[in-house]
């Protein structure tokens, strides 16, 4: 396989130590070296692999990334990837709750995790003194992706890993979105808003509770939806830098 790229958040304190650093091996072993209550741990195949260090002082809740496959034609096939889907993020994004120190939702400060071409892996048993406060949350974090790798009959010439959107706790979104997650955010937010009006307007007006059901069932069927398509965002209120 041919040259690898990546494209990091440096500049938010989210940069990815590459293998050819020489602090890549010792950061995989740290990773490695915390229970793993929720799977197993990537074995081997780490040459184009990164692992993501959540330098910027505020707990990341939501990322997303992609690993693109150019082949010596010009052919290039993209496979994006996002840990955005759960109740928890949901409360924290629209400001109804704080980042909880669970093992695995959120990367909180201090806290780092392993990028690989099958997942992101890691959990937050890494940043001191967090382990007897943890509770609950899954340890693996690569949530599904889109997309396909190219046939192994291709000859790749390059190989990009760029992270695409971060979604912190502190209200900034950052990174070229090309899978359009934050568009996500904006839509879903509008129809949690609007949807909950409706409700609260319907049981004033003396609605009944089934009534009220029937009206939360599209968004809960919407949200699924966001879920399997690994597309789930809401609204932070931010805006992409």
């Amino acid at each position: 396989m041919g040259e690898t790229a990546y494209r990091d958040f440096t500049v938010f304190g989210l940069p990815l130590v590459t293998a050819a650093h020489t602090a890549f091996p010792s950061l995989v072993h740290d990773i490695e070296s915390r229970p793993e209550p929720f799977g197993s741990w990537p074995t081997g195949g780490l040459s184009n692999a990164a692992v993501l260090l959540n330098e910027s002082g505020s707990a990341v809740l939501g990322i997303s990334y992609l690993w693109r496959y150019t082949n010596a034609a010009g052919e290039s096939h993209t496979s994006h990837y996002s840990n955005l889907g759960s109740s928890t993020q949901l409360e924290v994004m629209t400001g109804r709750s704080r980042a909880v120190q669970d093992i695995g939702t959120f990367i909180l400060p201090g806290s780092k995790r392993l990028i690989t071409e099958r997942g992101m892996f890691g959990n937050t048993l890494d940043v001191p003194g967090r382990e007897a406060r943890l509770h609950g949350g899954g340890g693996y974090i690569g949530a599904g992706g889109s997309g396909v790798k190219p046939s192994s009959q291709a000859e790749i010439v390059l190989v990009e890993l760029v992270l695409d959107l971060a979604i912190l706790e502190d209200g900034r979104c950052v990174g070229p979105d090309e899978g359009g997650l934050f568009d996500n955010l904006i839509e879903d937010l509008s129809l949690i808003h609007s949807t909950a009006q409706q409700a609260a307007t319907a049981l004033h007006n003396g609605t009944s509770s089934g009534q009220v059901f029937e009206m939360l069932r599209p968004l809960a069927r919407h949200t699924a939806e966001r879920a399997t398509q690994s597309r789930w965002c809401h609204f932070c209120g931010c805006s992409p830098i």
